[in-house]
C-alpha cells in the first residue's frame, strides 16, 4: 500500500518498534510490580524519578539543537561544528549532574525517608550523561536517513532490557541488578550509536567546542530545555510531593497508576521524521503545507490515542489488575485520572512552535504551567487527600493543551477551529462513548457469571479498539497519504 511508504511508512515502522519496545516496558514494570513487594518496588520508583529529573534538568535543550541546527545547513562542516559543540556542552553537564546527584545523596535519602536508597546513588549519578548523548546520536542517526536501522537496533535493546529485568526481579528479586543494567545498557548504547555515526557520517569530537556558536545554540537550546525541563517537573510534580508526604509503599501506589501509559505511541512516532519538515516549511515561510501537516498529524493524534484512552477508562479495574496485581487496586482512581491526561496529551503540540523557533514562548508557557501545576498540587491535595495532586494534573494539562493549540494555530496563520474537522470530530466521539457504554455492558454480564478479570480486559478492550479502528481505518489511511505527498 502507498500509504504505508515514505513519511508515513518510516512513521509507522517506527511507531511498530515503538511500541515493541515499549510493550516491552510494560511487561517489564508488570514483572517488577507483580514480583516486588511495594517497598522494594517504591524505592526502584525513586531512583527512576531522580534519574528523570536530573536527565531533563541536564538537556538543556540540547538534543532538540541536534535537530535544529542539524538540518538547517546541508554543508557537512558546518553541521560537524555544531554537533562537536552540541555534544560537547551535554557532555560537561551529564558530569556536573553526576557528580551534584552524589553530593546531594544524603538529602535526597532524607527528603524520602528512605534509607534504602543510599546504597544506590553510585548508579544511577551518571545516567543522565549517557540518556541525553543516547537520544542526541539518535536524532542525528534519523537526521542522515537512518530511521529504519535506529528502530531495529532499539528493538534489539528492548529486548535484552526485558530478559534482565526478568531474571533480577522474578528470579533474583533484586533491583540492585536492575540498576547495574540500566547504567550498562546507557553506556553500551550511546559508545555504539557514536561508532555507528562515524561510520555512516563523520566522526562526532565533543571537546572540539566552537565557542563563537554557543550563544546561537543556546539561545535556541536554553528556552527549549527549560520548557522540557519544566514539562517534566509538571509531569512529576504530584510524584515528588506525594514521595515527601507518604510512605515508601504508597509512593509505590501512586507512581505506578500515575505513569502516562503510551497511547499517543502513533503520533509521537511521526514527529521524528515530520518536525525536520515543518522546520523547512517555516523556513519558507509555506504556511499552507504547513497546515496540511498539522492538520492531518492532529487527526492520527485523537483517532489512536483516544482510542486506547476510552478502553482504558472502561476497563480501568481490570487494567491495573493485570498491570500491577492486586495490591495496586487502591490506586484505581489516580489511575483513571492520568488515563485522562493521557487522552489530553493525544498529540504533542510544542511541535509547530518548536519547529519555527519559538522556543521562548514554549518555556514562558512551561514556566507559567509549573507555577500553577505546583499551587494546584498543594492545594488540591488539601481539598482531595492523596488523589489531589493527580486532580490538578488534569486541571493544568487541559489548560496547557488549549493555549499550545491556539499558540500553533496562530503560528500557521489560522485557527484551531480550522484545523480539526470538527463534524467528523464529534462523530467519532459519539462512536467512542456508544462503544464505552456496550463495552461496560459487556463487562458487568461477564462479571456475573464468574469471568476473570484478566480475561475480560484482553477480549473487551481488544474488541473495543479492533471495532473503532475498523469504523475510522479509512479516515487514519487519508490522513496518512496527505502526509505522504509532503516534502
Amino acid at each position: 500500500m502507498k500509504v504505508l511508504k515514505g513519511n508515513s511508512g518510516n512513521s509507522i515502522l517506527l511507531a511498530v518498534v515503538k511500541a515493541f519496545t515499549t510493550v516491552s516496558g510494560i511487561l517489564s514494570t508488570m514483572v517488577m510490580s507483580h514480583a516486588l513487594s511495594l517497598e522494594l518496588y517504591g524505592t526502584f520508583s525513586q531512583t527512576n524519578l531522580i534519574v528523570t529529573t536530573a536527565t531533563n534538568l541536564t538537556a538543556l535543550g540540547l538534543v532538540d539543537a541536534v535537530n535544529y541546527f542539524y538540518n538547517r545547513s546541508s554543508d557537512e562542516k558546518i553541521q560537524k561544528t555544531y554537533i562537536n559543540t552540541i555534544m560537547g556542552f551535554q557532555t560537561i553537564t551529564g558530569i556536573m549532574a553526576g557528580i551534584l546527584i552524589i553530593i546531594l545523596s544524603n538529602n535526597l535519602v532524607s527528603y524520602f525517608n528512605n534509607p534504602k536508597l543510599l546504597g544506590f546513588f553510585g548508579l544511577i549519578a551518571f545516567r543522565p550523561l549517557f540518556a541525553n548523548l543516547n537520544v542526541s546520536l539518535q536524532y542525528l542517526q534519523v537526521s542522515i536517513g537512518k530511521a529504519k536501522s535506529v528502530a531495529v537496533r532499539n528493538a534489539g535493546f528492548a529486548t535484552l532490557r526485558l530478559v534482565v529485568y526478568i531474571v533480577a526481579a522474578w528470579v533474583l528479586k533484586d533491583i540492585t541488578v536492575v540498576l547495574i543494567a540500566f547504567l550498562a545498557f546507557e553506556v553500551i548504547i550511546t559508545m555504539f550509536f557514536g561508532w555507528t555515526f562515524v561510520k555512516e557520517k563523520f566522526a562526532i569530537e565533543p571537546y572540539r567546542i566552537d565557542w563563537g556558536k554557543t550563544k546561537e545554540i543556546l539561545g535556541y537550546s536554553i528556552p527549549m530545555g527549560i520548557y522540557v525541563l519544566t514539562n517534566s517537573l509538571c509531569r512529576d510534580i504530584d510524584k515528588m510531593l506525594i514521595g515527601g508526604w507518604y510512605s515508601t509503599d504508597q509512593y509505590a501506589i501512586y507512581a505506578n497508576c500515575a505513569t502516562l501509559l503510551p497511547f499517543d505511541i502513533i503520533s509521537t512516532s511521526f514527529l521524528t521524521i515530520l518536525v525536520p519538515i515543518l522546520t523547512r516549511y517555516f523556513g519558507e515561510k509555506d504556511y499552507t503545507h504547513g497546515r496540511i501537516l498539522f492538520k492531518n498529524y492532529l487527526k492520527i493524534g485523537y483517532y489512536t490515542a483516544f482510542t486506547f484512552t476510552m478502553a482504558c477508562i472502561v476497563l480501568s479495574k481490570e487494567m491495573v489488575l493485570f498491570l500491577y496485581g492486586e495490591k495496586y487496586l487502591s490506586g484505581q482512581t489516580i489511575f483513571i485520572l492520568y488515563t485522562i491526561v493521557d487522552m489530553i496529551k493525544f498529540a504533542n503540540m510544542s511541535i509547530v512552535l518548536s519547529a519555527s523557533g519559538k522556543t521562548k514562548t514554549l518555556m514562558i508557557c512551561s514556566l507559567v504551567s509549573l507555577i500553577a501545576n505546583a499551587g494546584c498540587n498543594v492545594l488540591f491535595y488539601y481539598v482531595f487527600g492523596f488523589i489531589g495532586p493527580a486532580i490538578a494534573t488534569v486541571f493544568v494539562t487541559v489548560i496547557l493543551t488549549v493555549v499550545l493549540a491556539e499558540m500553533s494555530a496562530k503560528s500557521l496563520k489560522t485557527t484551531i477551529w480550522k484545523l480539526i474537522d470538527w463534524r467528523e470530530f464529534i462523530l467519532f466521539a459519539i462512536e467512542l462513548a456508544i462503544a464505552g457504554v456496550i463495552c461496560f455492558a459487556a463487562k458487568r454480564a461477564l462479571e456475573s457469571v464468574g469471568i476473570g478479570s484478566i480475561f475480560i480486559f484482553c477480549i473487551l478492550g481488544g474488541a473495543y479498539v479492533v471495532s473503532i479502528f475498523f469504523l475510522n481505518k479509512n479516515k487514519i489511511f487519508i490522513a496518512m497519504k496527505e502526509i505522504n505527498a509532503l516534502k
